[in-house]
Parts: C-alpha cells; structure tokens; sequence
C-alpha cells in the first residue's frame, strides 16, 4: 500500500511541475481586443483569451504587451498581461 501511495503522489507531483512549466511568456503588440469575449489579438496573428481577473479596459489597440500564455484545449489562454517598454 506504501508503494501505491508514494507512486500516487510522486504522479501528482510530477503533474503539477509540468503544469508550472507549461506557461511561457510572448511579446508584441495588440491588433485589437474583443471584450465582449475577453480576447487579445496580437501582432504574431494569434488571438488569446485572456483571465477574467485581466482589466482589458487598461490597454487599447497599438500597446506593447507582454503576455503569459499556455494552450489549452485548443485555445492560447493568457493569465496576465503586462505593458513593454
């Protein structure tokens, strides 16, 4: 039963770091934003759906942005946004 649980935990674990590693920062600069569907395209042509907790009213089109983004299901999700210099 130790061996099961150590296995067990040792998977979560595991899981976890890859989760934490999975999110990776991407720069450049807002085509245009749908707030309706709380979305961010930007220059590189990909379109993000950005975390409700993200103030979409603090940036416009034309801002330099850094973004931490992962995919998941299908979809570039970001969970912060931040003005570049």
């Amino acid at each position: 039963m130790k061996n099961v649980a150590a296995t067990a935990i040792a998977a979560l674990f595991a899981m976890n770091m890859t989760a934490a590693w999975a999110w990776s920062d991407v720069s450049g600069t807002i085509k245009s934003i749908n707030a309706n569907a709380h979305e961010i395209t930007l220059d590189n042509g990909k379109t993000y759906t950005v975390d409700q907790s993200v103030k979409l009213t603090d940036f416009k089109a034309g801002d330099k942005v850094m973004v931490s983004a992962e995919e998941q299901n299908g979809k570039n999700m970001v969970n912060k946004v931040t003005k570049a210099g």
